[in-house]
């Protein structure tokens, strides 16, 4: 990725050693190569039950290193030097160049993953991932995010979506020959080949073929990653190919939607990058206001990419959100500002409240329509019948209350976000006499 026309013409590298300023994806200048993996739950969000990396390291850092930067400690599990982080993750040196992180900070279970990598010979992934791996190659994509899809689909979601679907308008002779189709979903594949521009693919097979789809296949897919809350704008003005099993959708991919999409998977933290041994002992007054400048600029280049999002996409953010907030939490922290170090946190707590509304409101709106039955509820007046109404309004009724109330958290929360960032601003431009 460093190598390529786009990185060198954006700098990226030097941006991924001085700093988080707006670089499209976190990659440690030190790997030479990462493998990241996560259990996702499609039933809650997106939420990830665990998260781990392995990376082949050119420049190993000492676990000392980052339990001084990450305000931890250096610890010993299952004959392994580790480090803990109270960004809730486990650094762990698995070889001399192979270094692993893993979230949740699981002892138990880092203990039990350095077991069976002592012991395994074979590759435990499913089949789809382990083809997935293929994708990256020399002369082509230099990342791939691949989800294995298989028997992922529930019946009442899939006939839910259907239903209310506005690409098949609930036409249920559709619906039948769809259901069947979208059951045998194996799995998505994106991959970023980076050249003198991002070109992005998203590749999602299936067990039958997709000439069903002549029409449709594009807009299900969008209509798809929107029910998802994970929309991308870039994905609009890509190409579609049916080819076989699948659809392919690919075109040019922007820096904020390679930082969107790969939000959904990232290495457990992204601080260690930045240490050096001779850096983490200084805090001389020069270093702390240059340490304080790259997380306010940080936090605030995620907060524009956020809001930015949400002018096109005020009922989908609850994913972005939890993610934004959480790359907050793992921004580089040596030498910051305490002062800043909690706006920061107060950003990502805020961020949080922001998504929770969001997905409480689907709750509630959940249990309010499931009180409701039939397709027409019936009024009277004593023995008089006097009207009817559709319950179709009911349930479209309470979704709008519901949302609104959401939508009234957000407004207040994003209104705390801005004008807190105004007053860390100008604080730290006075204290520090350099312009935030």
């Amino acid at each position: 990725m460093h190598a390529s026309t786009l990185a060198r013409k954006e700098g990226w590298l030097k941006k991924h050693e001085a700093a988080y300023v707006e670089r499209p994806i976190y990659l440690p200048p030190e790997a030479a190569k990462i493998v990241v993996a996560a259990q996702l739950n499609f039933a809650d969000s997106l939420d990830q039950n665990w998260e781990l990396a392995v990376m082949d390291m050119q420049d190993p850092i000492p676990m000392r290193s980052i339990a001084r930067a990450e305000g931890g400690y250096v610890d010993s599990i299952n004959g392994l030097h580790a480090a803990w982080a109270p960004s809730d993750a486990y650094f762990v040196r698995l070889s001399t160049s192979v270094m692993g992180v893993m979230h949740p900070a699981n002892r138990q279970a880092v203990s039990r993953w350095a077991d069976f990598g002592r012991k395994n010979t074979n590759l435990v992934i499913s089949s789809y991932l382990n083809q997935a791996t293929k994708v990256v190659r020399a002369n082509g994509p230099q990342i791939a995010m691949a989800i294995d899809l298989k028997d992922i689909v529930l019946p009442h979601k899939r006939e839910e979506y259907l239903k209310h679907s506005k690409v098949f308008n609930g036409n249920e002779q559709s619906a039948e020959r769809l259901a069947e189709f979208l059951d045998g979903i194996q799995g998505a594949t994106f991959s970023v080949e980076a050249g003198s521009q991002a070109a992005g693919e998203l590749r999602i097979d299936f067990t039958s073929d997709t000439a069903l789809l002549s029409q449709s296949a594009k807009p299900m897919v969008l209509e798809i990653v929107d029910e998802l809350g994970i929309h991308l704008d870039d994905l609009e003005k890509w190409k579609v190919e049916l080819k076989g099993k699948s659809i392919i959708l690919s075109g040019t991919l922007s820096s904020d939607g390679m930082r969107r999409v790969f939000s959904i998977l990232e290495i457990p933290s992204t601080k260690f990058s930045e240490l050096r041994d001779e850096i983490v002992t200084t805090d001389s007054p020069d270093t702390v206001a240059q340490a304080s400048l790259t997380y306010f600029k940080s936090v605030t280049v995620l907060i524009d990419d956020l809001r930015k999002y949400l002018r096109s996409n005020r009922d989908n953010h609850s994913i972005y959100s939890e993610r934004y907030a959480r790359k907050i939490d793992r921004l580089p922290i040596l030498n910051v500002d305490e002062d800043l170090l909690t706006w920061g946190s107060k950003v990502a707590e805020t961020l949080r409240g922001v998504a929770l509304a969001k997905r409480a409101a689907g709750v509630r709106t959940g249990v309010r329509n499931a009180g409701v039955y039939g397709n027409y509820s019936y009024s009277y007046d004593g023995n008089n019948y006097y009207g009817v109404r559709s319950n179709s309004s009911v349930r479209f009724q309470n979704r709008t209350e519901e949302q609104a109330q959401a939508t009234g958290v957000r407004f207040n929360s994003w209104k705390e976000i801005e004008d807190s960032t105004a007053e860390i601003r100008r604080e730290m431009t006075k204290r520090y006499q350099i312009e935030f």
